[in-house]
């Protein structure tokens, strides 16, 4: 599911590959700090090592087969062993890794999650993201490491993600949105593009998504606000570009998301 923005033409996505290559970590946790500039795209990879994907600034948006995860700085993505999956950056931010032994799976789960991250959990990772890659696994680092781990596993978990489609009468739905956000093509305008009636149209999204077109675009629309909020953007940008008749209407929606303000939720 490669996320195009068709609607920014000025921009465009630069793709490149990974390029942290070690075979094997040789510790149980091992930092990597990166700083990412706008619009990169790292190619689809994997490892044999978990990954817990986090962003001290900015927002990342990392695809797995299961579908996206938006990772905002109060949110860290935990990546399971040999998962494939390609990160987006849309704004450019400050990437902090830690790479995390596969012997650790049984504690943190085989499934993609995203974690609520607190300030003592936000602590933890950047203090481990200024360890230098070769340092010895002492005793205090290995105590450090398990109440991470510990840390880790006891967070709550988010919902900034949206699951990926497999009916071929969605998928153009979706891809377009997902696209522009901003198009407000109605579910019947939709049903007569993709040869669907909107009642199957929105059981199919309910299959798919646990929620009506709708809601489920509803909260599309809230995922890319998070980005542009970080960004910098005004309500009034984020609006028009979304699609709303006004900031006010836009506030409200993300209210419906979010259960807060887009102000509240920049001042948390």
């Amino acid at each position: 599911m490669t996320d195009n923005l068709s609607n920014q033409p000025s921009s465009s996505w630069v793709s490149v590959k990974t390029r942290f290559n070690l075979k094997a970590l040789g510790k149980p946790i091992y930092p990597r700090a990166t700083e990412m500039p706008p619009w990169q795209h790292v190619q689809t990879h994997s490892h044999t090592w978990g990954q817990l994907a986090y962003t001290s600034d900015g927002v990342l948006g990392i695809h797995t087969p299961e579908g996206k995860f938006v990772i905002p700085p109060d949110q860290a993505l935990w990546l399971p062993p040999n998962l494939p999956h390609e990160t987006f950056c849309r704004y450019g931010g400050h990437f902090r890794s830690v790479y995390i032994d596969e012997k650790y799976v049984k504690v943190l789960g085989n499934e993609a999650k995203l974690l609520h991250v607190n300030e003592l959990l936000k602590a933890m990772i950047l203090e481990v993201c200024n360890w230098p890659p070769n340092y010895q696994p002492d005793d205090k680092k290995l105590r450090f490491t398990q109440v991470f781990i510990d840390q880790l596993e006891c967070a709550q978990t988010s919902s900034f993600f949206m699951p990926t489609a497999q009916d071929d009468r969605l998928l153009p739905i979706i891809s377009e949105l997902h696209a522009n956000p901003g198009c407000n093509k109605t579910l019947e305008q939709w049903g007569e593009l993709v040869g669907a009636s909107t009642r199957t149209l929105n059981r199919l999204f309910h299959k798919s998504f646990a929620m009506n077109f709708s809601q489920w675009k509803q909260k599309l629309r809230g995922l890319r606000a998070v980005e542009m909020i970080e960004a910098g953007y005004t309500q009034q940008a984020i609006a028009e570009q979304l699609g709303f008749e006004s900031s006010s209407a836009f506030n409200t929606a993300f209210k419906k998301v979010f259960n807060c303000t887009p102000g509240q939720y920049l001042k948390k």
